[in-house]
């Protein structure tokens, strides 16, 4: 369980501090890129997407408003900032483990770290933090809540065989780049399943390893042109393990979007001390709900040939058992959507709602594996309450707990 990607915008600020801000954006964004020293980089520009781990912060002159002919449109303003970046990598350095949560002391501990990187040498120490406006009058305008589970390989890989079935009500699934994830796209929310190995070993491996090695050689002595065959051998190793890990996550997200979070706040859009984090685990539960259509029943998950059948007996009796197995067969085999052609749209939707108040769910069955023997654990799901749920801390101590501050930091003491 974690907070991840956030886009923040500010309330109104002084010309001045706009564009102070704006010229030291443009001179951290050449000097960190230059020296590679930290994990994170700034940009001006939008976020290519969820797996970008830059941070976008950008001074603001212009708003988007509704004109008179009922088209949006861009209107000049007083300053403001928008800031966008995942909180869980800025922290880390990755988000494959580590769990920050409480949503308004990590937006409050992400923008006083951002002030403390752009206050220069004329600011006193008590002022670094005070550059930026208060994080608690910021608006929000995108969050993402992720939840990561412990799934080998080959379940992940038997899991996403049996998703091509799933469909979310009056949404298409987008194309993934992986064969080991789904995505869904929507106005409201953008919903993520994804094997962590695939995306990691392309965006974040590489870029890891490469800031690990600048950061142990910038720590070695002046004189010292290259890092030793040890030190180069002892951070492979453990990016290696950062890799198999990752490898053995599968992780949920739902992307919480501005006008979902307008609408639930009737207009408005929320201010950072009123998101919780039951507010968005609820949400994530919902999300997942609409699209694997169960979990919410008390009774455990059941999705087997000889389970379901039995479940239907103790629950419906006889005759409506026998209907209501056969309507489950042609799901598990079928899915919905050809399944939907052979019923009234009342039956079907009838059929279906009996089946998820039972508990029975048509994903992952074994009525299309030829082996009776599945790695897929028979009662998994990607929801908060499922045993798989990954919630383990990082030590702080850990090679992987970097954040850009630090470097910062170091580079104007050192």
């Amino acid at each position: 369980m974690a907070v991840d990607t956030v886009k923040l915008r500010s309330p109104v600020i002084d010309e001045g501090t706009a564009c102070y801000l704006e010229s030291q954006s443009i001179l951290k964004q050449g000097v960190e890129l230059s020296t590679g020293a930290i994990l994170y980089e700034l940009t001006v520009g939008n976020l290519e997407g969820s797996w970008d781990s830059r941070v976008m912060f950008k001074v603001c002159r212009e708003d988007w408003v509704i004109g008179r002919n009922g088209k949006l449109e861009q209107i000049p303003c007083e300053p403001y900032l928008l800031v966008e970046a995942s909180i869980h990598k800025f922290l880390y350095g990755q988000n494959i483990y580590g769990n920050p949560t409480d949503f308004r002391n990590l937006c409050k501990l992400f923008l006083n770290l951002l002030s403390e990187m752009f206050a220069g040498d004329d600011y006193a120490p008590a002022d670094r933090y005070k550059l930026l406006p208060d994080a608690d009058k910021w608006e929000v305008r995108r969050v993402d809540w992720a939840e990561m589970f412990c799934l080998t390989p080959a379940a992940q890989a038997e899991y996403f065989r049996a998703l091509k079935n799933c469909k979310f009500p009056r949404r298409a699934v987008k194309e993934a780049k992986y064969d080991t994830a789904v995505h869904f796209p929507g106005k409201f929310t953008t919903l993520r399943i994804y094997g962590k190995g695939a995306e990691f070993r392309q965006h974040d491996y590489p870029r890891i390893k490469r800031s690990l090695l600048k950061v142990a050689l910038r720590d070695l002595k002046e004189n010292a042109k290259c890092i030793t065959a040890e030190t180069y051998r002892m951070i492979t190793k453990k990016i290696n393990a950062l890799q198999r890990l990752a490898d053995n996550r599968l992780r949920a997200e739902v992307q919480i979007n501005a006008d979902k979070l307008r609408h639930d706040f009737k207009g408005r859009y929320p201010k950072v001390l009123e998101i919780t984090d039951d507010y968005l685990i609820n949400l994530f539960s919902d999300q997942m709900y609409k699209l694997l259509k169960e979990g919410r029943s008390e009774m455990r998950i059941v999705r087997t040939y000889d389970e379901v059948q039995a479940r239907l007996g103790d629950i419906y009796g006889n005759q409506m058992a026998n209907l209501l197995f056969a309507f489950w067969l042609k799901l598990a085999v079928r899915g919905e959507d050809i399944v939907r052609r052979d019923y009234s749209k009342s039956r079907f939707y009838s059929n279906r709602k009996r089946l998820v108040d039972a508990g029975i769910s048509w994903n992952a069955s074994n009525v299309v594996v030829l082996d009776q023997e599945t790695v897929l654990p028979k009662d998994f799901v990607p929801l908060p309450s499922d045993p798989r749920r990954c919630v383990g801390y990082l030590s702080l101590n850990s090679i992987f707990n970097r954040c850009p501050v630090d470097d910062h930091c170091y580079r104007k003491v050192a």
